[in-house]
């Protein structure tokens, strides 16, 4: 689990591109400045969202963790209500023919989970286990297959059992139960306001990054399509493309069923894989013009903090711990990439106009910055 938290984290946050696979070329040996004309990137202006929590914010996140640890309990003496679970047979007609898919027997449904078309749930408050109930529904204009869209139907449905969840109260003991850090109720509701501080925190530094990062783009000059290093497109593409794939093998699809699926070719997805590989190239390339041009440097240090950072954050032993998972899973410059173009959108952030400052901090222990 931890591995699979880190490689999300890493994916998300850094460049695809390795060491230009296998060839002695990679991008840390490229004088960025042949390729970037920088323009203005200091100075920019951005507006930070806002990240304050509210006290109903933690109210709904408490109530959702409570829900999730309740106890699902057998009803009886009651009809069905809205958040019921109920346990029903069903059949499902058109002209009095039963259609593909229309039918199950003990199939479990939430009441008021949308699963089924509007009026299915609805029609089912209000009576009791043991009713046969015959519903008369539309299925949608836009519903997936085409030969039920549009049309009328009726379900009848049979009523086996309802259960409902019991939802346990926040005291000291549930609270430890739902998070075994804390030994009280109130350090709890602490712990969870700080956590949604957090990530909000962490949504707003991105979104502001990514600002200042697309306007020093927008104000540079970078070259583009055979001007670009023929090799770093190659390299991109080749791990966009094998990324792509292990997704859709992880739906259990392979790459001609999603061709079919969406009408294109093999050629067509390689020119948007290209395309995509240009893009990112040259925002690549933007990052390190502008570390060159500052001066900012990648040192061992640097990357031992960031170790030690990213251990805590997802749960390693130590630094080492987590260094070792970098190295077993080949992602070493992958790490570094990602350091790299933290430090730069510090830099911008640092060196920035900034609208709600006090929104935002740079790490989760510092203050202001």
């Amino acid at each position: 689990m931890k591995k699979t938290c880190f490689l999300l984290a890493t994916v998300m946050a850094a460049s695809v591109i390795m060491s230009g696979c296998g060839s002695e070329k990679d991008i840390w040996s490229l004088d960025a400045s042949k390729y970037v004309t920088l323009g203005n990137y200091k100075g920019l202006s951005v507006s930070v969202d806002d990240t304050t929590v509210t006290d109903e914010e933690v109210g709904e996140t408490i109530s959702s963790n409570l829900a999730a640890d309740g106890t699902m309990t057998a009803v009886t003496g009651r009809p069905v209500q809205e958040g019921d679970t109920v346990n029903i047979d069903y059949v499902g007609t058109k002209d009095g023919v039963a259609f593909d898919g229309g039918t199950a027997e003990g199939y479990d449904l939430e009441i008021g989970s949308g699963t089924f078309i509007s009026g299915f749930e609805d029609g089912l408050i209000g009576h009791e286990i043991g009713e046969k109930v015959s519903l008369n529904l539309t299925f949608p204009e836009n519903y997936s297959a085409e030969d039920l869209a549009g049309q009328d139907v009726v379900f009848d449905v049979t009523i086996n059992s309802i259960s409902e969840n019991v939802i346990p109260k926040l005291d000291d003991a549930e609270a430890k139960k739902l998070d075994d850090e804390v030994s009280t109720k109130e350090e709890y509701i602490e712990k969870i306001r700080k956590n949604l501080e957090e990530s909000k925190q962490a949504s707003a530094r991105t979104s502001a990054y990514a600002d200042l990062l697309e306007q020093a783009e927008d104000n540079a000059q970078i070259v583009s399509g055979n001007k670009l290093p023929s090799w770093l497109i190659d390299s991109i593409s080749k791990q966009e493309k094998s990324n792509f794939e292990s997704n859709l093998t992880a739906y259990g699809m392979t790459v001609d069923d999603y061709l079919a699926n969406v009408g294109m070719t093999e050629s067509d997805l390689d020119a948007e894989i290209k395309t995509y590989a240009e893009n990112y190239a040259k925002q690549e390339l933007l990052v390190h013009a502008i570390a060159q041009a500052e001066g900012i440097e990648v040192t061992d240090e640097d990357l031992q903090d960031a170790y030690e950072e990213y251990a805590d954050k997802y749960g390693y032993d130590s630094a080492d711990e987590f260094l070792s998972a970098l190295k077993e899973h080949d992602s070493e410059e992958t790490f570094k990439e990602a350091t790299l173009t933290e430090m730069v959108e510090k830099f911008l952030f640092d060196n920035a106009e900034i609208e709600n400052p006090e929104m935002v901090t740079w790490t989760q222990d510092s203050t202001e910055d």
